[in-house]
C-alpha cells in the first residue's frame, strides 16, 4: 500500500510538471497586444499592376523610427495559419513613428542612416548582382484597424501613431532591382522535326555583389518619395541566378511562349549572359541529347523598376540541309 501512495505522488508530481511545460510554452509564444503586426504588403511591378507578396518574401526586415530619434530593427514573419505578418516589435500609444523596411530580411546587409519622421537613406551592402526574387524596399505605409482592412496604401508617406493595442499596417513596396521577362519559344519548322522541353534558365553575371544606396523623402503628394537609387562597389568574379527549374522539362512550342523573370542591378547593363538548358527529342519521343546553350545578352539601358520583355528562339542555323549536329543541337537566337 505504502508503495502504491508513493507511485501515486510520483505520478502527481510528474502530471504538474507536464502542465506547468506546457503553460510555460503557451506563455512563451504569447505575444504583447500592442506588438506591430502587418496585414499584407504589396509591391508595384511593371507595367503598374500591384499585386500581393506572401509568404515567399517572410521575413520582412523592419526599421521602425521613433519621434525622438529612437530606432527599432525587427521583422515581420508570415503566420500561415493566421495569413498576418506578426513581429515582436513594441510600440507605445499615441507615439509617432515612421516603417522603413525591405524584403526579403536575409538579403546582403542592409542598414538605415540619416533617419527621421519624414525620410532616410537605407544601404544594402553585398546585394547579390543577379536574383531570381525581387528585393524590394518600403516606399508607402498605411495604418489599418483590423486584419480585413485594406485602404489603399498611399505613396511617399511613412508614419502612423501607435495604439494600446491592435497595431496593424500595410506596406507598400517598390523595387531594388531591374528585370528582364525570358519568353521562350521554338521555331515552327524546327518544331515540325524535333520536341524541345526546357529545363532550366539561369541569369549570370561577371560580378558578384554590388552595394545600392536608396534615399527617401517623406511627401503628401501621393508620389514617390525616392530621392536617389545609386549602385557602386561592384565586386567579386561571379554570380549565377536559376530563376527557371523543371525536372522533367516544358515542352516549347511555336504557338505559346514559356515566361520567366530574373532580377539584376541595372548598371549591369552589358554583363550579363543567358544559359539554357533543355533536353532534345525526335518525333518518336525519343531522347536524342541534353544541351546548354550560353547567350551573352545584349546592352540592357532600363531603370531600377522597369522590366524588358527579351524572345529566344530555338531555332537551328541551316535547316535546309538537314543537318544531324544541328538538329541536335540548335541555336538559340535572341529577337
Amino acid at each position: 500500500m505504502r508503495n502504491e501512495r508513493l507511485t501515486y505522488r510520483i505520478l502527481l508530481f510528474i502530471s504538474a510538471l507536464l502542465i506547468a511545460a506546457c503553460s510555460n510554452d503557451s506563455d512563451e509564444f504569447k505575444e504583447p497586444d500592442n506588438c506591430l503586426s502587418m496585414v499584407s504588403f504589396t509591391r508595384g511591378d511593371e507595367p503598374s499592376n500591384p499585386f500581393t507578396v506572401t509568404e515567399d518574401y517572410s521575413p520582412v526586415g523592419v526599421f521602425l523610427v521613433e519621434g525622438d530619434g529612437t530606432t527599432q530593427s525587427g521583422r515581420f514573419v508570415f503566420k500561415a495559419n493566421e495569413t498576418i505578418w506578426k513581429s515582436s516589435i513594441e510600440v507605445t500609444s499615441n507615439h509617432d513613428y515612421a516603417i522603413y523596411g525591405y524584403a526579403p530580411a536575409n538579403v546582403g546587409t542592409v542598414t538605415l542612416s540619416d533617419e527621421t519622421l519624414d525620410g532616410a537613406t537605407m544601404t544594402f551592402s553585398n546585394l547579390p548582382t543577379v536574383s531570381s526574387q525581387d528585393i524590394c524596399f518600403v516606399v508607402g505605409v498605411q495604418q489599418v484597424n483590423n486584419i480585413n482592412d485594406t485602404k489603399n496604401i498611399p505613396l511617399g508617406q511613412f508614419g502612423f501613431t501607435g495604439k494600446s493595442e491592435k497595431n496593424f499596417v500595410n506596406l507598400l513596396m517598390d523595387h531594388v532591382y531591374a528585370s528582364i521577362c525570358f519568353k521562350v519559344e521554338i521555331d515552327p519548322e524546327y518544331a515540325a522535326l524535333r520536341d524541345i522541353k526546357l529545363r532550366g534558365m539561369t541569369l549570370q553575371s561577371t560580378k558578384a555583389t554590388a552595394k545600392a544606396t536608396v534615399t527617401l523623402a517623406a511627401n503628401t503628394e501621393n508620389t514617390s518619395p525616392v530621392v536617389s537609387a545609386t549602385y557602386s562597389d561592384l565586386a567579386g568574379t561571379g554570380r549565377e541566378a536559376q530563376f527557371f527549374d523543371s525536372d522533367t522539362g516544358v515542352d516549347l512550342t511555336a504557338d505559346a511562349a514559356i515566361q520567366a523573370t530574373c532580377c539584376f542591378v541595372p548598371t549591369l547593363a552589358n554583363d550579363l549572359s543567358l544559359i539554357t538548358t533543355y533536353d532534345v527529342y525526335d518525333r518518336k519521343t525519343k531522347k536524342i541529347s541534353e544541351r546548354t546553350a550560353t547567350n551573352k545578352l545584349p546592352n540592357i539601358t532600363i531603370a531600377r523598376g522597369k522590366r524588358m520583355t527579351m524572345t529566344l528562339t530555338v531555332q537551328p542555323t541551316y535547316l535546309y540541309v538537314l543537318s544531324d549536329n544541328d538538329l541536335d543541337n540548335p541555336t538559340i537566337t535572341i529577337n
